[in-house]
């Protein structure tokens, strides 16, 4: 039986310090990418974080049955709250993110199962995207980020974990809420490694050219 992969979607489409431009096209561009993955054992776990316009534009992918769609009540910004529910509605083996404003090369998923072998959590390398042609929409200029487990260098884009019950996002709040998540996988000395040939693809990084 293969292992059934659920992509978590935190998302607020609405204004805040550093936010991306043109957030309703490129949640579609991101929710499109979930869609066209190779590996079909999937679903897609979109938390609107107290968002009416994320309901309104999830809502067009009512017709897909691994589209999941919850909303709570606005959270604070960098609240792991929205993130450990959406791990909570999750029913698949194995958890990984997505961000609203990034996407997913199509082997993606396949990468993830195919590499998580024993492991409890897995971590691996994305790619930053710097430019993109302002017509074609063709990658312009793009770097391979080497992920290692440091701050600064590793976060929700880049890791993949077991579904179970003791991984909880509660408390990770704040800047470097990620990293806070990821320190609390290793202080529960939980089997993991790094693997090869993920296809994850970081578009908005704050005060950069905006993708």
């Amino acid at each position: 039986m293969s292992f059934k992969i659920s992509v978590v979607m935190a998302s607020f489409l609405g204004d805040y310090p550093n936010a991306a431009s043109g957030r309703i096209e490129k949640f579609h561009r991101a929710v499109n990418s979930f869609l066209s993955q190779n590996y079909h054992n999937k679903e897609l776990v979109i938390v609107s974080d107290g968002c009416p316009i994320t309901i309104s534009e999830a809502n067009k992918y009512y017709n897909y049955e691994n589209i999941k769609l919850y909303g709570i009540d606005k959270q604070p910004i960098f609240s792991g709250a929205v993130r450990d529910y959406g791990c909570k509605k999750a029913t698949g083996d194995i958890i990984c993110y997505l961000d609203t404003d990034d996407y997913l090369g199509n082997t993606h998923l396949s990468y993830i199962v195919s590499g998580f072998g024993n492991n409890d959590w897995v971590f691996f390398d994305d790619k930053i995207i710097y430019l993109f042609h302002p017509v074609n929409k063709n990658i312009i200029s793009m770097a391979k980020r080497d992920v290692i487990v440091q701050y600064g260098s590793i976060g929700t884009s880049s890791i993949a974990h077991r579904n179970m019950p003791l991984i909880s996002w509660m408390d990770c709040n704040g800047y470097g809420h990620d990293w806070k998540f990821i320190n609390k996988l290793m202080m529960l000395n939980l089997k993991f490694s790094k693997i090869p040939h993920c296809d994850y693809y970081v578009c908005h990084i704050p005060k950069s050219t905006d993708v």
